[in-house]
């Protein structure tokens, strides 16, 4: 896996979402550094743990913007996250066991968020930007950059 390029291809359009995304790619991108320059396992588990934390902030971010828009599909798509959320997880559980991160891990990772922003975050993006349903309150943003 080479570095991951952010690209005009995946950004949704509303400014703290598309920032977090790109945090969520610096954080993969670090993950990605560390295992191939041999950092250890100490600098890969933190790097891990703090892409979990993220990612979990990251989800409840969009699910709350979701909701203060009555999104009709959020059930879904917060099933989603706590699918990619689970996995992420199993990844950590199977380093600390001593598991080595492979290219294929890391693959996997940045294919699920290309394809998850792609797919069904732009949904929830058009949705948004063609009117949605009347807004029922603000979204809350508490995630700022968190990036590598």
């Amino acid at each position: 896996m080479t570095k991951f390029e952010w690209d005009e291809s995946i950004v949704l359009g509303i400014q703290f979402i598309d920032k977090q995304h790109k945090a969520l790619f610096d954080w993969m991108n670090s993950l990605h550094e560390a295992i191939t320059e041999g950092d250890g396992k100490v600098k890969v588990e933190e790097i891990i743990n703090n892409l979990i934390k993220y990612v979990i902030v990251h989800f409840s971010e969009e699910e709350r913007l979701m909701l203060s828009w009555n999104y009709p599909a959020l059930g879904a798509h917060r099933k989603e996250h706590d699918h990619f959320t689970t996995k992420l997880q199993d990844i950590q559980s199977s380093f600390n066991a001593g598991n080595d991160m492979s290219a294929d891990v890391l693959v996997f990772m940045v294919d699920w968020l290309v394809c998850h922003i792609k797919g069904t975050d732009i949904d929830y993006s058009r949705f948004i930007h063609e009117g949605g349903e009347k807004r029922i309150t603000a979204p809350t943003v508490s995630a700022e950059s968190g990036s590598a």
